[in-house]
């Protein structure tokens, strides 16, 4: 037993001594072996204590990342670009012999190692793996090699490349080349539009995508991937998405949208690109979102967080007016194909089309003011233009429903009136002013617009005439699927209109046609003709419209000459429309005109209704005859509101133009005077003349007074005379002084009257001026001005005084004198825009441009119908940009300088000249710091003279930079977010996003400034980032960051810049707020000889201090730094690259 017992002991006692021997193998073991360290993120750390030196591998499952390496006061710094997890144990177990402390950063990026003596550090890269060594004093020779086995894995792999690269060559040298496909480029674009988002996702190859939505969220994936800057669309959300994030899976991109509540998304190729459209499900969405939208708009313009400084933005009532400038700006975001296709604006929701009745609604259009009628389903349409009202006809017989019409939506119309007829309805509109007019079939509705441009003016419909073999006469329309042919009575005119309705594609008779038994109207869609003989009959066939009567229509052609015969005689029976019968009108029963007007007044009183038109006609020629002009025009419209077909008549026109050019109304004249009928009748082109003549029309009144011909004598004495000064008056203003000779020859030779004696004698006294006989022209001129008729006196008197300063008799002071006082003498004429044109040609010539521009601008502001005004007024902006821009005008005071152009700022020429006189100006403005004013001059150029493209946004940028040196950040905002657009010039992309990421800083959005930033490279967004974070309080990223921005300039022997100086004081300051001791320190050693050579020594020593020694010196330090505005030097570094955006 006891045996047993001691065989069991010596048995466990060597077991014992067994253990312990392996466990010191182990350990000797582990001293000399590497220990490898698997993070969960991937990366793997290899320590180990080699021959003579210590060895840290970091191997990175894809590729070494960017890093940052360096000993300072025996601290081993390490920074990665990227994030790890480490256990910092593993290095005191594994080198305790070189590293005594290990401390890793919050962010996971960074390590710091306190090493147990002055070690020399050495770093290498090979495949995915950064090998650090740490080499004791005494060290000589080359630093640690690389492992054997990864040195012949490397070599194996040149030779590799080596080998690929000779084939390559030996190929290329024999024509084979493989392509090379490029990698995968995206770029992101946005555009909106009233009801829709679009994005575009701009590939530079194919791709395949997916699109899935569900729950508030679409989700894109791509079959590759690329970079994507998203980080507009999630700083500044368009309408209907909330936010978008990228995310890339498997060699796979997924865009994740988050869209608001409502809203659907369609998507569709076109090229290379993926566009996806973000529109309401319905109309309650749509109403939902866009009361969303009002209401956000109702609050501040921009968002800021608790604590944010107090919001420096305008008014409400400014803000207001600042919407209203910018409404219906729009976004250059996709190219001009997708602009081919536009998205109609206010449409009838899907499912919502009315029943048993059509909807009438007036909405804004691209020019101006749509009418759009909802129909339950599709309907036929004819739309045209009578008597100053639009005329809409349907072929369906259901109630318009005009209820929901406000005045305010009315635009160029007036009140809108329903008329119902045998077959149909029709919508009339009286016009307001002269528009253009289309109309545009969209599904089951038709929308009519009015405007100075129209969308489509559709397909023109031809005119044919056709005769039977029995000589009977027809006209056919090229009208193709004409739908009904409808008969509606005119309620204001009395008369009967045919018309001819179609579905859409528009087709249109752009030229109204006249012939003997009917006229066709000019129409937008359609077919209008108003018969005169009674019998017309109009057939619709399939592809025309026929227009004929029992016995044929009486037509012209070649071929027909005994038509022409027949007609040509009845016409010629017709009294001319425009000629005067001035006796004959004043007969009438009575000896005395008081006699005679009891007579009309009379008849006018006792008279039927049906008469009234008539016998308000026959009155008002009575007194035409009789000279009173302005009674007779009153009569004539009196006439036209009893028969409304007077209209259209041109006899009627024809008085009523005469009474318009006796009574100096001569635009309403003109108009009048022109039309079928009367645009080449004599009589009145002779009216005409005299019309263009005192409208200073000279070219255009010397035509009519050719067209007239002998008609000018056949009046008395006085308007023989007066058509005959004008005509040689004309003549004269074109040169033609023998024409003039020829008019001035027929005057008559005995005049009675002081005004035609005065004419006689001005008219040769220019003649002989313009022959260059001055003497007899200067007593001509004296007579025409003793005659003492006023209006002939003072012209005499203009004509006297520029001969006489063409000869050198009267100077230039002199001759301003007479002109001013003739400014006074006679007024309201073409005399007064003779005088003012003179007069301001002699105030340029003196250099006083301000009078020079305000004489212009009376000229042009009284004369608006006169050529010559016209011509001055082109002349006005050339006047003012070249004085503007001249030495003159740089000598003046700014403040001088922003009056002058307050004063004639609407004569700033259009196009890239006027907008450099605006920038010009308003730096200008900056330099003396009236920033206010300054950031006007920019905001009117950008809300009124840029309409899109590179300069607006160029100008919106240099806007936002004023605004943030003013210290409105918001505004800023706003400039820059109501002009983005894609496709800019790089720089000036960049720039633009610097400013935009400056405003969210200054409004204490630090998350969405980073966010902007993110992923973008450049010193100028280094240093901008390192100010957002320093502004955010994010102390240990803003130290490092600001000592990135720093990078080597401790390296440079030469002294620190006053730049430098400032960012290293605040990088100690970060660091110390940070608890950073290690930053610190490093900062320290780094700038910390320079920095005691500068001027900021003293400074630098407070804040670099060891954190556990600082006080009150420093807090007192840090402040004064802090509170060092960095704005000027942001917007000074930006201006240095402004050049390089593209004008």
């Amino acid at each position: 037993m006891n045996g047993i017992f001691r065989h069991t002991g010596r048995g466990e006692e060597g077991g014992l001594v067994r253990r312990i021997l392996g466990l010191a193998m182990f350990a000797l073991l582990l001293t000399v072996m590497p220990l490898s360290v698997q993070a969960a993120d991937g990366v793997r750390i290899d320590l180990a204590e080699e021959d003579g030196y210590g060895r840290a591998i970091f191997t990175f499952p894809d590729g070494v990342p960017g890093y940052r390496a360096s000993i300072n006061s025996g601290i081993l710094v390490l920074d990665f670009d990227k994030t790890f997890d480490l256990e910092p144990d593993a290095f005191l177990r594994q080198m305790p012999r070189y590293v005594a402390l290990v401390r890793q950063s919050e962010d996971r990026r960074s390590l710091r190692l306190a090493l147990t003596t002055e070690f020399t550090l050495d770093t290498k890269t090979a495949e995915n793996a950064l090998y650090v060594d740490l080499m004791p004093p005494g060290w000589t020779g080359n630093p640690p090699p690389l492992p054997q086995e990864v040195r012949a894995r490397i070599e194996a792999a040149q030779e590799a490349r080596q080998k690929e690269e000779d084939a390559k060559l030996a190929a290329k040298a024999q024509g084979i080349v493989e392509p090379e496909a490029p990698q995968p480029g995206l770029s992101v674009r946005v555009a909106e539009r009233a009801g829709m988002t679009r994005l575009v996702f701009d590939w530079n190859q194919p791709v395949l995508y997916s699109l899935v939505q569900r729950q508030g969220l679409a989700t894109i994936t791509f079959d590759r991937t690329a970079a994507a800057d998203l980080s507009a669309l999630r700083v500044d959300p368009p309408a209907y998405l909330s936010s978008a994030t990228a995310i890339e899976h498997e060699g796979r991109l997924a865009v994740v949208l988050t869209l608001k509540p409502g809203v659907t998304i369609s998507d569709f190729r076109e090229d290379l690109n993926v566009v996806l459209d973000l529109k309401p499900s319905s109309a309650a969405a749509m109403s939902e979102l866009e009361d969303a939208a009002e209401g956000d708009a109702g609050g501040d313009q921009v968002k800021t967080v608790a604590g944010a400084p107090k919001s420096l933005l305008p008014d409400a009532a400014h803000g207001e007016e600042d919407a209203e400038d910018h409404a219906g700006e729009t976004p250059e975001a996709v190219p001009a194909r997708e602009e081919d296709a536009p998205i109609a604006a206010n449409p009838l929701p899907q499912g919502k089309r009315p029943e048993g009745k059509a909807v009438v609604r007036f909405v804004a259009g691209r020019s101006g003011t749509d009418i759009v009628v909802d129909w339950p389903e599709p309907v036929g349409a004819a739309v045209f233009e009578r008597a100053d009202r639009l005329w809409a006809v349907f072929d369906r017989v259901l109630p318009l429903d005009i209820s929901d019409v406000t005045a305010q939506e009315l635009g160029p119309f007036g009140a809108p009136e329903a008329v119902s007829f045998d077959g149909g309805t029709a919508l009339v509109v009286p016009l307001r002013e002269k528009v253009l007019i289309g109309a545009v079939e969209d599904g089951a509705s038709w929308r009519i617009s009015a405007g100075e441009t129209i969308p489509t003016t559709g397909r023109p419909i031809g005119i044919s005439r056709n005769w039977r073999e029995d000589g009977r006469g027809s006209v056919v329309f090229d009208f193709r699927a004409p739908s009904m042919v409808l008969r509606v009575r005119d309620p204001l005119v009395g008369d009967e209109i045919i018309v001819a309705t179609a579905r859409g594609p528009g087709q249109s008779l752009q030229t109204p046609r006249s012939f003997v038994e009917f006229q066709a109207l000019q129409t937008a869609h359609g077919l209008a003709i108003v018969p005169v003989a009674d019998d017309l009959n109009v057939a619709a066939a399939p592809d025309n419209v026929l227009v004929s009567r029992r016995d044929g229509l009486t037509l012209s052609a070649d071929d027909h000459e005994d038509a022409v015969k027949v007609m040509g005689e009845a016409l010629a029976a017709m009294p001319a429309p425009a000629e005067m019968h001035f006796a004959e009108w004043r007969m009438a029963p009575g000896e005395t005109f008081t006699e005679r007007r009891q007579h009309h007044l009379a008849k006018l009183a006792n008279a039927q209704m049906q008469e009234l038109g008539e016998l308000r006609f026959e009155y008002g020629r009575f007194l035409l005859a009789y000279g009173l002009a302005p009674e007779a025009r009153a009569a004539f419209d009196a006439a036209k509101e009893a028969r409304a077909k007077y209209s259209i008549e041109p006899a009627y026109l024809a008085v009523r133009g005469v009474a318009s050019v006796l009574s100096g109304r001569h635009v309403d004249a003109i108009n009048d005077l022109s039309g079928p009928g009367l645009d080449n009748a004599p009589h009145a082109a002779a009216w005409r003349g005299l019309a263009r003549a005192e409208l200073g029309h000279w070219e255009a009144a010397r035509a009519q007074f050719s067209l007239a011909g002998a008609i000018v004598d056949a009046f008395g004495e006085d308007l023989r005379t007066d058509f005959r000064a004008m005509a040689a008056i004309a003549a004269l203003k074109g040169g033609d002084a023998g024409s003039a000779e020829h008019y001035a020859s027929g005057f008559p030779a005995d005049p009675q009257s002081q005004k035609a004696k005065a004419q006689i004698l001005l008219v040769n006294a220019m003649i002989a001026d313009a022959r260059g006989n001055a003497d007899a022209a200067a007593g001509r001129y004296d007579m025409a001005i003793a005659n003492g008729y006023p209006p002939v006196a003072a012209r005499a008197r203009l004509g006297k005084a520029l001969m006489l300063h063409k000869a050198g008799e009267l100077d230039t002071e002199a001759l301003a004198r007479e002109l001013e006082s003739l400014r006074y003498a006679w007024r309201g004429d073409a005399l007064e825009l003779d005088v003012l044109t003179q007069l301001a040609a002699l105030r340029l010539e003196q250099g006083k441009t301000g009078d020079a521009l305000k004489l212009m601008r009376t000229a042009t502001d009284n004369f608006p119908d006169s050529d010559e005004a016209h011509k001055m007024n082109m002349r006005m902006s050339d006047i003012f940009a070249d004085y503007f821009l001249s030495e003159a005008a740089q000598e003046m005071q700014p403040v001088q300088a922003l009056a002058f152009f307050e004063s004639f700022k609407e004569l700033t020429p259009i196009g890239q000249r006027g907008d450099e006189l605006i920038r010009n100006l308003a730096e200008r403005l900056v330099e003396v710091d009236l920033l206010s004013q300054a950031a006007h001059l920019l905001d009117y150029q950008v809300a009124n003279r840029l309409h899109g493209g590179v300069a607006k946004a160029q100008v919106a940028a240099r806007l936002a930079s004023i605004f943030l040196s003013d210290q409105q950040p918001a505004r800023a905002l706003a400039a820059l977010r109501a002009t983005k657009q894609n496709l800019l010039p790089e720089a000036l992309a960049e720039r633009r996003m610097l400013l935009e990421t400056r405003a969210l800083a200054d409004l204490k959005q630090y998350d969405n400034a980073l966010e902007l930033m993110d992923g973008k490279k450049g010193k100028l967004i280094e240093r901008l980032r390192a100010d957002v974070l320093w502004d955010a309080g994010r102390w240990p990223e803003a130290g490092a960051a600001i000592e990135a921005v720093l990078g080597d300039t401790w390296k440079i022997d030469e002294p620190l810049s006053t730049e430098a100086r400032l960012l290293a004081m605040r990088g100690a300051i970060a660091y110390s707020l940070a608890g950073d001791e290690t930053g610190l320190a490093s900062l320290r050693a780094k700038y910390g000889q320079a920095m005691a050579e500068s001027a900021d020594a003293s400074a630098f020593a407070v804040v670099s201090e060891p954190i556990v020694k600082q006080g009150v010196a420093f807090r007192e330090m840090a402040s004064r730094i802090a509170s060092v505005d960095t704005l000027d030097r942001f917007l000074a570094s930006l201006k240095v690259d402004e050049a390089v955006a593209v004008n």
